[in-house]
């Protein structure tokens, strides 16, 4: 039990970096854990992406048009979305040009 509260300790320095504050929340989780068991929820340990994984998916990612980029997230967060609930259509964004008179110049 000293190792994680050491680690928490560690955790909450202002100076922590990312990998002692990962070692934080486990530890925090494993007290919360012990204290009482039934409340705790399943937690499953994620691992931290790989940089040349990640460059992978960019440089894939690359040479597609914004709008597909933007029709594929709304199509994942949509299926994400518990099943029953109804999503209402947004109406798309209108604005009026003022047209400028001819020869005047700011």
């Amino acid at each position: 039990m000293e190792e994680a509260i050491t680690a928490i300790r560690s955790a909450l320095a202002p100076e922590a970096t990312a990998e002692s504050r990962a070692a934080g929340i486990a530890a925090c989780r494993a007290v919360l854990g012990a204290l009482d068991p039934t409340t705790m929820p399943a937690v499953v340990a994620v691992a931290p992406p790989n940089a040349a994984t990640v460059a992978q998916i960019v440089g894939a990612l690359r040479g597609v048009p914004p709008d597909q980029l933007l029709d594929l997230a709304i199509t994942r967060l949509r299926a994400a979305l518990p099943a029953g609930t109804v999503v209402t259509p947004v109406a798309p964004f209108k604005f009026n040009l003022v047209p400028m008179p001819q020869g005047t110049r700011p």
